[in-house]
């Protein structure tokens, strides 16, 4: 779940069908249809998600709009995963092949205290962000979270260093592609992501690269990710237990 994303985005029908279809078109090359789950709130503009993942027939989950490290944990734990792979829901246009690479990155070492993802030494556009973690470990990151955002960004804190148990390994590439954006935050991110929808011919951020490059429409990064370390914040009243 992204915060920021204009409501009703993601619904937004592009070459016939809506962004998130986009979206789980790609994830469906990388895994199958029951080792997926959407997880989505209870607002309003959030309906038509729910609507097209029953029409899809791909497993969903309402939550809290404003606990997503809860809401991952409790939709992992619903289907009964030991580990998840975790996107953002501002990227349409995420390679196969980088999940792949993260998954077998993940599963190459067996530890359990890990965090596997592209988030922390970046080298990829934003709207790329793969990161795999094992439930129990993202259960002990609630357990540790004190800060509002560190509810409302799953691996916030797993990114800012708070659990010392836990080992980080980055996952990189070697052309630094960075500096790009292909995230579905804005109405101006509508325009250029549906016109690439329409140009490129496979999902690999390579083919991404050069269609946009060759079309005028590589966007700038006119941010960085947020610094994982956020300063002190705002401290929240402990949530409702994250037990079934």
């Amino acid at each position: 779940m992204v915060v920021g994303t204009v409501p009703g985005l993601l619904a937004q029908p592009v070459g016939g069908k809506p962004y998130l279809q986009h979206q789980l078109d790609r994830v469906l090359v990388a895994f199958s249809r029951p080792e997926c789950v959407v997880v989505t709130t209870e607002l309003a503009e959030d309906r038509l998600i729910v609507a097209l993942c029953q029409n899809l027939g791909v497993p969903f989950y309402v939550g809290d709009r404003d606990d997503a490290l809860r809401n991952c944990i409790r939709a992992a734990q619903g289907q009964g995963f030991r580990s998840v792979m975790i996107l953002r829901s501002d990227s349409p246009l995420i390679d196969p092949v980088l999940m792949a690479q993260v998954k077998a990155k993940y599963l190459a070492s067996g530890e359990v205290n890990q965090y596997v993802s592209n988030r922390l030494k970046r080298t990829y556009p934003e709207g790329m962000e793969v990161e795999m973690i094992g439930v129990e470990l993202l259960s002990q990151a609630y357990l540790a979270a004190n800060q509002w955002s560190d509810f409302k960004d799953p691996t916030r804190l797993l990114r800012r260093g708070d659990l010392s148990h836990c080992q980080t390994v980055d996952v990189v590439q070697a052309v630094d592609h960075s500096q790009w954006r292909f995230c579905l935050d804005t109405w101006a991110d509508h325009q250029q992501l549906s016109t690439l929808l329409g140009l490129v011919q496979n999902y690999s951020l390579q083919e991404l690269i050069t269609v946009a490059e060759a079309h005028g429409l590589l966007v700038q990064k006119s941010r960085t990710d947020e610094d994982p370390g956020g300063g002190p914040g705002l401290v929240k009243k402990r949530p409702p237990s994250i037990g079934r």
